[in-house]
Protein backbone atom coordinates (compact mmCIF):
# COMPACT_ATOMS: atom_id res chain seq x y z
CA UNK A 1 0.00 0.00 0.00
CA UNK A 2 1.57 3.38 -1.07
CA UNK A 3 1.33 6.44 1.74
CA UNK A 4 -1.28 7.98 -0.58
CA UNK A 5 -3.38 4.75 -0.45
CA UNK A 6 -2.69 4.72 3.33
CA UNK A 7 -3.62 8.41 3.98
CA UNK A 8 -7.04 7.82 1.49
CA UNK A 9 -8.02 4.78 3.82
CA UNK A 10 -7.17 6.84 7.18
CA UNK A 11 -9.43 10.08 6.10
CA UNK A 12 -12.18 7.62 4.93
CA UNK A 13 -12.46 6.05 8.58
CA UNK A 14 -12.18 9.14 9.91
CA UNK A 15 -14.95 10.41 8.50
CA UNK A 16 -17.41 7.57 8.13
CA UNK A 17 -16.79 6.97 12.26
CA UNK A 18 -18.03 10.45 12.66
CA UNK A 19 -20.68 10.16 10.63
CA UNK A 20 -24.38 8.33 11.92
CA UNK A 21 -26.58 6.37 9.49
CA UNK A 22 -27.67 8.03 6.77
CA UNK A 23 -26.00 11.04 6.93
CA UNK A 24 -23.16 12.50 4.65
CA UNK A 25 -20.75 14.95 4.87
CA UNK A 26 -18.90 17.48 2.53
CA UNK A 27 -15.26 17.37 1.72
CA UNK A 28 -12.94 19.82 1.84
CA UNK A 29 -11.92 21.26 -1.51
CA UNK A 30 -11.35 24.81 -1.11
CA UNK A 31 -8.76 26.76 0.91
CA UNK A 32 -10.07 29.35 3.21
CA UNK A 33 -7.83 32.04 2.55
CA UNK A 34 -7.32 31.65 -1.60
CA UNK A 35 -10.68 30.26 -2.10
CA UNK A 36 -9.15 27.95 -4.80
CA UNK A 37 -8.94 23.93 -5.02
CA UNK A 38 -5.91 22.71 -3.63
CA UNK A 39 -3.62 19.20 -3.62
CA UNK A 40 -3.76 17.58 -0.45
CA UNK A 41 -7.53 18.87 -0.10
CA UNK A 42 -9.60 15.69 1.30
CA UNK A 43 -11.76 15.87 -1.44
CA UNK A 44 -8.10 15.89 -3.70
CA UNK A 45 -7.06 12.75 -1.62
CA UNK A 46 -10.39 10.72 -1.56
CA UNK A 47 -11.72 10.83 -4.77
CA UNK A 48 -7.95 11.56 -7.02
CA UNK A 49 -9.83 14.69 -9.08
CA UNK A 50 -7.82 17.98 -9.52
CA UNK A 51 -9.72 20.10 -10.98
CA UNK A 52 -10.26 23.40 -10.26
CA UNK A 53 -14.30 23.45 -9.39
CA UNK A 54 -15.76 20.22 -8.06
CA UNK A 55 -17.62 19.19 -4.74
CA UNK A 56 -17.58 15.65 -3.20
CA UNK A 57 -19.93 13.66 -0.60
CA UNK A 58 -19.01 11.04 1.52
CA UNK A 59 -21.98 8.78 3.26
CA UNK A 60 -21.61 6.43 6.57
CA UNK A 61 -20.80 3.62 4.60
CA UNK A 62 -17.57 5.28 2.62
CA UNK A 63 -19.19 5.73 -0.68
CA UNK A 64 -18.32 9.09 -2.30
CA UNK A 65 -19.82 11.16 -4.92
CA UNK A 66 -17.88 13.55 -7.11
CA UNK A 67 -19.61 16.50 -8.55
CA UNK A 68 -18.58 18.10 -11.41
CA UNK A 69 -19.96 20.31 -14.25
CA UNK A 70 -19.69 19.77 -17.98
CA UNK A 71 -15.41 21.43 -18.18
CA UNK A 72 -14.62 18.58 -15.94
CA UNK A 73 -16.73 15.83 -17.26
CA UNK A 74 -13.78 14.23 -19.24
CA UNK A 75 -11.13 14.85 -16.46
CA UNK A 76 -13.00 12.98 -13.65
CA UNK A 77 -13.70 10.42 -16.02
CA UNK A 78 -9.74 10.43 -15.69
CA UNK A 79 -8.99 11.00 -12.97
CA UNK A 80 -11.26 9.36 -10.01
CA UNK A 81 -11.02 6.12 -8.49
CA UNK A 82 -12.69 3.27 -9.55
CA UNK A 83 -14.93 3.50 -6.43
CA UNK A 84 -15.85 6.86 -6.99
CA UNK A 85 -19.19 7.39 -8.20
CA UNK A 86 -19.61 10.60 -10.39
CA UNK A 87 -22.85 13.28 -10.79
CA UNK A 88 -21.81 15.08 -14.03
CA UNK A 89 -23.87 18.33 -13.51
CA UNK A 90 -24.79 20.76 -16.57
CA UNK A 91 -22.80 24.29 -17.06
CA UNK A 92 -25.94 26.12 -15.28
CA UNK A 93 -26.20 24.18 -12.20
CA UNK A 94 -24.99 24.77 -8.65
CA UNK A 95 -23.72 22.41 -6.19
CA UNK A 96 -26.57 23.27 -4.04
CA UNK A 97 -28.77 21.98 -7.14
CA UNK A 98 -27.08 18.77 -7.67
CA UNK A 99 -27.06 17.72 -4.06
CA UNK A 100 -30.64 18.39 -3.13
CA UNK A 101 -31.44 15.99 -6.88
CA UNK A 102 -29.38 13.62 -4.85
CA UNK A 103 -30.51 13.88 -1.33
CA UNK A 104 -33.93 13.87 0.60
CA UNK A 105 -34.98 16.89 2.17
CA UNK A 106 -33.68 17.02 5.83
CA UNK A 107 -30.65 14.71 5.06
CA UNK A 108 -28.28 15.42 7.82
CA UNK A 109 -25.35 17.23 5.74
CA UNK A 110 -22.03 17.24 7.83
CA UNK A 111 -20.01 20.44 7.01
CA UNK A 112 -16.63 22.06 8.00
CA UNK A 113 -16.67 25.14 10.22
CA UNK A 114 -14.70 27.30 7.44
CA UNK A 115 -17.11 26.65 4.71
CA UNK A 116 -18.39 29.84 3.03
CA UNK A 117 -21.08 31.42 5.15
CA UNK A 118 -22.76 31.83 1.43
CA UNK A 119 -22.54 27.68 1.10
CA UNK A 120 -23.71 26.81 5.30
CA UNK A 121 -26.40 29.33 4.50
CA UNK A 122 -27.93 27.51 1.30
CA UNK A 123 -27.59 23.86 2.68
CA UNK A 124 -29.18 24.87 5.82
CA UNK A 125 -32.35 25.92 3.60
CA UNK A 126 -32.56 22.15 2.43
CA UNK A 127 -30.40 20.08 4.94
CA UNK A 128 -29.97 19.06 8.52
CA UNK A 129 -26.78 20.36 8.85
CA UNK A 130 -24.43 19.85 11.75
CA UNK A 131 -20.59 21.27 12.03
CA UNK A 132 -17.36 19.25 12.07
CA UNK A 133 -13.52 20.58 13.00
CA UNK A 134 -11.34 19.47 10.12
CA UNK A 135 -8.45 17.04 11.33
CA UNK A 136 -5.68 19.58 10.36
CA UNK A 137 -3.53 16.53 9.32
CA UNK A 138 -5.81 15.83 6.80
CA UNK A 139 -5.81 19.26 5.38
CA UNK A 140 -2.56 20.50 4.50
CA UNK A 141 -2.34 22.42 1.49
CA UNK A 142 0.73 21.17 -0.49
CA UNK A 143 0.36 24.20 -3.13
CA UNK A 144 1.97 26.36 -0.36
CA UNK A 145 5.21 27.34 -0.13
CA UNK A 146 6.29 29.15 2.97
CA UNK A 147 9.88 30.45 1.77
CA UNK A 148 8.89 32.63 -0.51
CA UNK A 149 8.07 35.97 1.01
CA UNK A 150 5.61 39.06 0.89
CA UNK A 151 6.48 42.05 -1.46
CA UNK A 152 5.40 45.32 -2.16
CA UNK A 153 4.63 45.81 -5.66
CA UNK A 154 6.43 49.19 -7.48
CA UNK A 155 5.26 52.99 -7.02
CA UNK A 156 5.20 52.88 -10.89
CA UNK A 157 2.93 50.21 -11.48
CA UNK A 158 0.54 50.86 -8.36
CA UNK A 159 0.51 54.54 -8.56
CA UNK A 160 -2.56 54.83 -5.22
CA UNK A 161 -1.41 53.75 -2.51
CA UNK A 162 -2.88 52.53 0.57
CA UNK A 163 -4.37 55.65 1.85
CA UNK A 164 -5.65 56.79 -1.96
CA UNK A 165 -7.14 53.98 -2.06
CA UNK A 166 -9.08 53.66 0.87
CA UNK A 167 -10.25 57.43 1.04
CA UNK A 168 -11.60 56.61 -2.32
CA UNK A 169 -13.81 54.29 -1.22
CA UNK A 170 -14.47 55.68 1.63
CA UNK A 171 -15.85 58.30 -0.77
CA UNK A 172 -18.59 55.95 -2.12
CA UNK A 173 -19.40 54.22 1.41
CA UNK A 174 -19.55 57.08 3.49
CA UNK A 175 -21.58 55.31 6.00
CA UNK A 176 -19.45 52.05 6.49
CA UNK A 177 -17.66 52.60 9.70
CA UNK A 178 -15.79 49.71 10.15
CA UNK A 179 -15.25 46.41 7.59
CA UNK A 180 -13.75 43.09 7.29
CA UNK A 181 -12.43 42.01 4.22
CA UNK A 182 -11.46 38.32 3.53
CA UNK A 183 -11.29 38.52 -0.67
CA UNK A 184 -7.61 37.79 -1.50
CA UNK A 185 -7.97 39.61 -4.84
CA UNK A 186 -9.67 43.68 -2.62
CA UNK A 187 -6.62 42.74 0.12
CA UNK A 188 -3.85 43.06 -2.63
CA UNK A 189 -5.61 45.60 -4.23
CA UNK A 190 -5.61 48.36 -0.87
CA UNK A 191 -2.41 47.09 0.67
CA UNK A 192 -0.46 46.53 -2.96
CA UNK A 193 1.63 43.65 -1.70
CA UNK A 194 1.84 39.97 -3.33
CA UNK A 195 3.16 36.87 -2.55
CA UNK A 196 4.14 33.76 -4.74
CA UNK A 197 3.72 31.35 -1.51
CA UNK A 198 0.14 29.61 -3.26
CA UNK A 199 0.39 27.99 -6.45
CA UNK A 200 -1.13 29.82 -9.23
CA UNK A 201 -1.65 33.06 -7.25
CA UNK A 202 -0.22 35.87 -6.28
CA UNK A 203 -2.35 36.92 -3.15
CA UNK A 204 -1.61 35.92 0.46
CA UNK A 205 -3.09 34.38 3.19
CA UNK A 206 -4.85 37.85 5.08
CA UNK A 207 -7.77 39.40 6.58
CA UNK A 208 -7.92 43.17 6.49
CA UNK A 209 -9.86 45.34 8.94
CA UNK A 210 -10.72 49.30 8.39
CA UNK A 211 -12.10 51.66 11.04
CA UNK A 212 -12.38 54.99 8.93
CA UNK A 213 -13.49 56.49 11.99
CA UNK A 214 -10.35 55.55 14.29
CA UNK A 215 -8.48 55.51 11.28
CA UNK A 216 -7.64 52.20 12.75
CA UNK A 217 -6.44 49.55 9.92
CA UNK A 218 -4.80 46.56 10.63
CA UNK A 219 -3.55 43.58 7.96
CA UNK A 220 -3.43 40.36 9.72
CA UNK A 221 -0.94 38.50 8.18
CA UNK A 222 0.59 34.73 9.18
CA UNK A 223 4.53 35.99 9.40
CA UNK A 224 4.80 39.50 10.61
CA UNK A 225 8.64 39.15 10.80
CA UNK A 226 8.86 38.36 6.95
CA UNK A 227 7.09 42.05 6.18
CA UNK A 228 8.37 43.71 9.01
CA UNK A 229 10.98 45.77 6.73
CA UNK A 230 7.63 47.27 4.58
CA UNK A 231 6.13 50.19 5.79
CA UNK A 232 2.66 51.14 4.88
CA UNK A 233 1.56 54.57 5.93
CA UNK A 234 -1.37 54.39 8.40
CA UNK A 235 -1.72 50.52 8.24
CA UNK A 236 -1.12 48.15 11.29
CA UNK A 237 0.36 44.87 10.72
CA UNK A 238 -0.07 42.09 13.11
CA UNK A 239 -0.33 38.40 13.04
CA UNK A 240 -2.94 36.38 11.72
CA UNK A 241 -3.34 34.06 14.85
CA UNK A 242 -4.46 37.32 17.05
CA UNK A 243 -7.90 37.99 14.62
CA UNK A 244 -10.29 36.15 16.50
CA UNK A 245 -9.26 38.08 20.05
CA UNK A 246 -9.05 41.15 18.40
CA UNK A 247 -12.57 40.87 16.85
CA UNK A 248 -14.04 39.53 19.58
CA UNK A 249 -12.98 42.61 21.40
CA UNK A 250 -15.10 45.05 18.75
CA UNK A 251 -18.88 46.01 20.20
CA UNK A 252 -20.09 47.72 17.37
CA UNK A 253 -21.37 46.76 14.03
CA UNK A 254 -18.60 44.89 11.49
CA UNK A 255 -19.58 45.37 7.38
CA UNK A 256 -19.07 42.29 6.00
CA UNK A 257 -19.85 40.90 2.40
CA UNK A 258 -21.80 37.22 3.34
CA UNK A 259 -20.28 36.07 0.12
CA UNK A 260 -16.57 36.26 1.28
CA UNK A 261 -16.55 34.96 5.04
CA UNK A 262 -16.61 31.67 6.34
CA UNK A 263 -18.93 30.08 8.88
CA UNK A 264 -16.16 30.55 11.77
CA UNK A 265 -14.82 33.63 11.10
CA UNK A 266 -18.49 35.07 10.96
CA UNK A 267 -19.48 33.51 13.88
CA UNK A 268 -16.37 34.96 16.05
CA UNK A 269 -17.72 38.62 15.18
CA UNK A 270 -20.10 40.05 17.64
CA UNK A 271 -22.26 42.52 15.64
CA UNK A 272 -21.73 41.59 11.66
CA UNK A 273 -23.52 43.47 9.33
CA UNK A 274 -23.96 42.51 5.78
CA UNK A 275 -23.15 45.43 3.07
CA UNK A 276 -25.64 46.00 0.38
CA UNK A 277 -24.27 46.58 -2.96
CA UNK A 278 -21.07 46.36 -2.22
CA UNK A 279 -19.35 47.93 -4.91
CA UNK A 280 -15.41 46.74 -3.60
CA UNK A 281 -15.01 44.39 -6.65
CA UNK A 282 -15.89 46.58 -8.99
CA UNK A 283 -13.49 49.32 -7.87
CA UNK A 284 -10.61 46.39 -7.67
CA UNK A 285 -12.08 45.24 -11.23
CA UNK A 286 -11.03 48.64 -13.48
CA UNK A 287 -7.30 48.97 -13.95
CA UNK A 288 -5.86 52.21 -13.82
CA UNK A 289 -3.63 53.08 -17.46
CA UNK A 290 -0.51 52.14 -14.80
CA UNK A 291 -1.65 48.67 -14.92
CA UNK A 292 -2.89 48.32 -18.24
CA UNK A 293 0.51 49.55 -19.49
CA UNK A 294 2.20 46.44 -17.16
CA UNK A 295 -0.24 44.08 -18.62
CA UNK A 296 0.28 44.76 -22.27
CA UNK A 297 4.52 44.13 -21.68
CA UNK A 298 3.20 41.22 -19.43
CA UNK A 299 1.18 39.82 -22.43
CA UNK A 300 3.87 40.43 -24.84
CA UNK A 301 6.24 38.74 -22.67
CA UNK A 302 3.56 35.64 -22.82
CA UNK A 303 3.16 36.10 -26.18
CA UNK A 304 6.79 35.69 -27.07
CA UNK A 305 7.15 32.37 -25.02
CA UNK A 306 4.30 30.87 -27.13
CA UNK A 307 6.70 32.36 -30.41
CA UNK A 308 9.69 30.28 -28.65
CA UNK A 309 7.31 27.37 -27.88
CA UNK A 310 6.05 26.88 -31.19
CA UNK A 311 9.26 27.09 -32.89
CA UNK A 312 10.23 24.09 -30.70
CA UNK A 313 7.17 21.96 -31.50
CA UNK A 314 7.85 18.55 -33.42
CA UNK A 315 6.89 15.23 -34.46
CA UNK A 316 7.43 12.68 -31.90
CA UNK A 317 6.82 14.79 -28.56
CA UNK A 318 4.76 13.87 -26.00
CA UNK A 319 2.31 16.52 -24.32
CA UNK A 320 4.25 16.15 -20.85
CA UNK A 321 7.76 17.13 -22.57
CA UNK A 322 5.90 19.62 -24.46
CA UNK A 323 4.42 20.62 -21.24
CA UNK A 324 7.96 20.97 -19.57
CA UNK A 325 9.17 22.97 -22.34
CA UNK A 326 6.56 25.60 -22.43
CA UNK A 327 7.08 25.80 -18.79
CA UNK A 328 10.45 26.63 -19.45
CA UNK A 329 10.39 29.46 -22.31
CA UNK A 330 7.46 31.01 -20.21
CA UNK A 331 9.99 30.98 -17.05
CA UNK A 332 13.09 32.15 -20.55
CA UNK A 333 10.15 35.35 -21.25
CA UNK A 334 10.46 36.37 -17.83
CA UNK A 335 7.26 34.88 -16.08
CA UNK A 336 7.90 34.44 -12.43
CA UNK A 337 5.18 32.01 -12.12
CA UNK A 338 2.72 30.19 -13.81
CA UNK A 339 -0.75 31.46 -13.50
CA UNK A 340 -2.41 28.15 -13.72
CA UNK A 341 -1.37 24.69 -14.73
CA UNK A 342 -0.95 24.81 -18.30
CA UNK A 343 -3.25 23.36 -20.69
CA UNK A 344 -1.95 21.20 -23.18
CA UNK A 345 -3.69 18.67 -24.95
CA UNK A 346 -3.18 16.72 -28.69
CA UNK A 347 -5.96 15.31 -30.73
CA UNK A 348 -9.00 14.20 -28.83
CA UNK A 349 -7.86 15.39 -25.73
CA UNK A 350 -8.38 18.78 -26.55
CA UNK A 351 -11.78 17.64 -26.42
CA UNK A 352 -11.60 18.13 -22.69
CA UNK A 353 -12.41 21.60 -21.92
CA UNK A 354 -9.91 21.42 -18.73
CA UNK A 355 -7.39 19.03 -19.77
CA UNK A 356 -4.21 18.78 -17.47
CA UNK A 357 -2.96 15.63 -17.56
CA UNK A 358 -0.18 15.35 -19.78
CA UNK A 359 -0.60 12.05 -20.82
CA UNK A 360 3.48 11.11 -21.41
CA UNK A 361 2.21 8.19 -24.46
CA UNK A 362 -0.10 11.12 -26.10
CA UNK A 363 2.52 11.56 -29.15
CA UNK A 364 2.28 15.05 -31.21
CA UNK A 365 2.16 13.41 -34.85
CA UNK A 366 2.03 15.31 -38.42
CA UNK A 367 -1.60 16.91 -38.59
CA UNK A 368 -2.14 16.95 -35.26
CA UNK A 369 -4.07 19.44 -33.36
CA UNK A 370 -2.84 21.05 -30.36
CA UNK A 371 -4.24 22.99 -27.73
CA UNK A 372 -2.47 25.24 -25.63
CA UNK A 373 -4.02 27.27 -22.41
CA UNK A 374 -1.36 29.46 -20.47
CA UNK A 375 -0.34 32.06 -18.85
CA UNK A 376 1.92 33.88 -16.19
CA UNK A 377 2.65 36.06 -13.34
CA UNK A 378 5.18 39.15 -13.90
CA UNK A 379 6.85 41.28 -10.80
CA UNK A 380 3.28 43.01 -10.20
CA UNK A 381 1.33 40.04 -9.22
CA UNK A 382 -0.92 40.38 -12.05
CA UNK A 383 -2.27 37.25 -14.13
CA UNK A 384 -2.31 36.99 -17.66
CA UNK A 385 -4.17 34.38 -19.73
CA UNK A 386 -4.59 33.22 -22.99
CA UNK A 387 -5.54 30.26 -25.56
CA UNK A 388 -4.04 29.01 -29.08
CA UNK A 389 -4.83 26.25 -30.83
CA UNK A 390 -1.94 24.78 -33.17
CA UNK A 391 -2.16 22.63 -36.19
CA UNK A 392 1.20 20.47 -36.86
CA UNK A 393 0.94 20.23 -40.51
CA UNK A 394 -0.19 21.83 -43.87
CA UNK A 395 -3.11 20.08 -44.70
CA UNK A 396 -5.75 20.10 -42.40
CA UNK A 397 -8.60 18.25 -42.26
CA UNK A 398 -11.69 20.49 -43.81
CA UNK A 399 -13.66 20.32 -40.74
CA UNK A 400 -10.84 21.55 -38.66
CA UNK A 401 -10.29 24.38 -40.77
CA UNK A 402 -14.58 24.90 -40.24
CA UNK A 403 -14.42 24.68 -36.62
CA UNK A 404 -11.49 26.64 -36.33
CA UNK A 405 -12.68 29.58 -38.72
CA UNK A 406 -16.00 29.18 -36.72
CA UNK A 407 -14.11 29.70 -33.44
CA UNK A 408 -13.00 32.76 -34.57
CA UNK A 409 -15.57 33.91 -36.09
CA UNK A 410 -17.21 33.85 -32.86
CA UNK A 411 -14.20 35.75 -31.23
CA UNK A 412 -14.29 38.33 -33.31
CA UNK A 413 -17.96 39.13 -33.04
CA UNK A 414 -17.51 39.94 -29.63
CA UNK A 415 -14.13 41.78 -30.48
CA UNK A 416 -15.68 44.19 -32.45
CA UNK A 417 -18.74 44.58 -30.92
CA UNK A 418 -19.09 47.60 -28.90
CA UNK A 419 -21.75 45.85 -27.00
CA UNK A 420 -21.36 46.08 -22.95
CA UNK A 421 -23.58 43.77 -22.11
CA UNK A 422 -21.89 40.45 -21.01
CA UNK A 423 -24.62 37.87 -21.44
CA UNK A 424 -25.81 39.49 -24.81
CA UNK A 425 -21.89 38.89 -25.77
CA UNK A 426 -22.16 35.74 -24.59
CA UNK A 427 -24.90 34.73 -26.75
CA UNK A 428 -23.71 36.52 -29.62
CA UNK A 429 -21.04 33.88 -29.32
CA UNK A 430 -23.11 30.64 -28.95
CA UNK A 431 -25.56 31.90 -32.23
CA UNK A 432 -22.85 31.59 -34.22
CA UNK A 433 -21.26 28.23 -32.55
CA UNK A 434 -24.80 26.10 -31.86
CA UNK A 435 -24.87 25.05 -35.52
CA UNK A 436 -22.27 22.65 -34.69
CA UNK A 437 -24.03 20.79 -31.90
CA UNK A 438 -25.83 18.64 -33.95
CA UNK A 439 -22.50 17.29 -35.37
CA UNK A 440 -21.09 16.26 -32.25
CA UNK A 441 -19.34 19.66 -30.87
CA UNK A 442 -20.59 21.54 -27.99
CA UNK A 443 -19.87 25.19 -25.86
CA UNK A 444 -20.04 24.24 -22.44
CA UNK A 445 -18.25 26.76 -20.84
CA UNK A 446 -18.29 30.73 -20.47
CA UNK A 447 -17.36 33.30 -23.00
CA UNK A 448 -15.29 34.89 -20.80
CA UNK A 449 -14.20 36.24 -17.16
CA UNK A 450 -12.31 38.73 -15.81
CA UNK A 451 -8.53 39.09 -14.58
CA UNK A 452 -6.23 40.83 -12.21
CA UNK A 453 -4.26 38.91 -9.27
CA UNK A 454 -6.43 36.31 -9.60
CA UNK A 455 -6.68 34.66 -13.42
CA UNK A 456 -10.45 34.23 -12.80
CA UNK A 457 -11.36 37.66 -11.11
CA UNK A 458 -14.58 39.29 -11.47
CA UNK A 459 -16.28 41.09 -12.27
CA UNK A 460 -16.80 41.30 -15.43
CA UNK A 461 -18.65 37.20 -16.23
CA UNK A 462 -19.29 36.69 -19.78
CA UNK A 463 -22.32 33.60 -19.50
CA UNK A 464 -25.32 32.99 -19.82
CA UNK A 465 -26.24 34.17 -16.60
CA UNK A 466 -24.58 37.40 -16.24
CA UNK A 467 -25.90 40.47 -15.26
CA UNK A 468 -22.64 42.11 -15.72
CA UNK A 469 -22.58 45.32 -17.62
CA UNK A 470 -18.51 45.73 -18.81
CA UNK A 471 -17.08 49.03 -17.90
CA UNK A 472 -14.00 50.42 -19.54
CA UNK A 473 -10.75 49.47 -17.90
CA UNK A 474 -11.93 46.39 -17.08
CA UNK A 475 -9.81 43.41 -18.08
CA UNK A 476 -11.56 40.13 -18.93
CA UNK A 477 -10.98 37.36 -21.82
CA UNK A 478 -12.77 36.12 -24.36
CA UNK A 479 -12.36 32.81 -25.14
CA UNK A 480 -15.49 30.92 -27.55
CA UNK A 481 -14.68 27.24 -28.13
CA UNK A 482 -15.79 24.25 -29.96
CA UNK A 483 -15.37 20.28 -28.39
CA UNK A 484 -16.77 16.57 -29.49
CA UNK A 485 -16.06 14.13 -32.52
CA UNK A 486 -17.64 15.25 -35.35
CA UNK A 487 -20.53 12.98 -36.29
CA UNK A 488 -20.38 13.51 -40.08
CA UNK A 489 -16.87 12.93 -39.99
CA UNK A 490 -15.47 11.09 -37.38
CA UNK A 491 -12.85 13.41 -35.92
CA UNK A 492 -12.37 13.84 -32.16
CA UNK A 493 -10.69 17.47 -31.40
CA UNK A 494 -11.44 21.31 -29.66
CA UNK A 495 -10.71 24.27 -30.37
CA UNK A 496 -10.35 27.32 -28.59
CA UNK A 497 -9.40 30.94 -29.07
CA UNK A 498 -8.66 33.15 -25.82
CA UNK A 499 -7.59 36.55 -26.22
CA UNK A 500 -7.96 39.32 -22.84
CA UNK A 501 -8.88 42.15 -23.66
CA UNK A 502 -9.58 45.68 -21.79
CA UNK A 503 -11.78 48.66 -23.41
CA UNK A 504 -11.33 51.87 -24.02
CA UNK A 505 -13.98 55.22 -22.71
CA UNK A 506 -15.44 54.62 -26.14
CA UNK A 507 -15.69 50.67 -25.80
CA UNK A 508 -13.59 50.04 -27.98
CA UNK A 509 -11.58 46.58 -27.24
CA UNK A 510 -7.93 46.37 -27.29
CA UNK A 511 -6.17 43.28 -26.72
CA UNK A 512 -3.65 42.59 -24.59
CA UNK A 513 -1.99 39.75 -26.55
CA UNK A 514 -1.14 40.15 -30.26
CA UNK A 515 0.14 36.51 -30.99
CA UNK A 516 -1.27 35.41 -34.51
CA UNK A 517 -4.29 33.02 -34.92
CA UNK A 518 -3.55 29.86 -36.76
CA UNK A 519 -2.95 30.75 -40.50
CA UNK A 520 -2.85 27.22 -41.83
CA UNK A 521 -6.92 26.93 -39.89
CA UNK A 522 -8.31 29.94 -41.45
CA UNK A 523 -10.70 29.82 -43.95
CA UNK A 524 -10.87 33.30 -45.24
CA UNK A 525 -14.33 32.37 -47.31
CA UNK A 526 -16.25 31.83 -44.21
CA UNK A 527 -15.57 36.06 -42.84
CA UNK A 528 -17.03 38.79 -43.68
CA UNK A 529 -14.81 41.77 -45.09
CA UNK A 530 -14.54 43.64 -41.52
CA UNK A 531 -13.37 40.54 -40.05
CA UNK A 532 -11.10 39.48 -42.65
CA UNK A 533 -9.09 42.66 -42.96
CA UNK A 534 -9.17 42.47 -38.60
CA UNK A 535 -7.50 38.83 -39.25
CA UNK A 536 -4.54 40.09 -41.91
CA UNK A 537 -3.88 43.45 -40.06
CA UNK A 538 -3.72 41.28 -36.69
CA UNK A 539 -1.53 38.52 -38.52
CA UNK A 540 0.67 41.29 -39.89
CA UNK A 541 1.01 43.61 -36.48
CA UNK A 542 2.80 40.20 -34.68
CA UNK A 543 5.05 39.54 -37.67
CA UNK A 544 6.44 43.14 -38.11
CA UNK A 545 6.82 43.00 -34.39
CA UNK A 546 9.27 39.70 -34.76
Amino acid sequence: MTKLDKLRCEQIKFYTDLLDENSILLLKSTDEFYKCHYTGSPLNILTGFSGTAGEALIDSDGNITLFVDTRYHILADKQAYKDIKIVKMPLSETFFEAFKKNYKKGTKLFVYDDILLSDYLNYDSYFDLRKYKLNKNFTKNLDIDESKPLFEVSGSIEKNNFINKIEKYKKTNPTVERLLIFNPDIISYFTNLRSFKCLYSSNFKSVLYLDFNMQNHILFVENVNEIKNIKIDKLKIMPLAEYYDFVNNIDSDIYINYKDITLDKFLSIKKPKQIKNDNLPLIVSIKPMSVIEHLKDSFSKLDNAIYNFKSKIKAGLSEWELAQIFDKELKSAGAIAPSFKTLLAIDENSASIHYSSYDKNKILKDESILLLDCGGYYEAGYATDITRTFYFGNNPKPIHKKIYTSVLKAFLTCYLSKNTNAKELDSMARKILSPFYDDGFNFNHGLGHGIGTSVHQNPPVLSTVSTDIIKPYQVHSIEPGLYGKSISQGVEFGIRIENCVYSDIEYNKISLSKFPFEEVLIDYSMLNIIEMETVKAWQKEFECRN
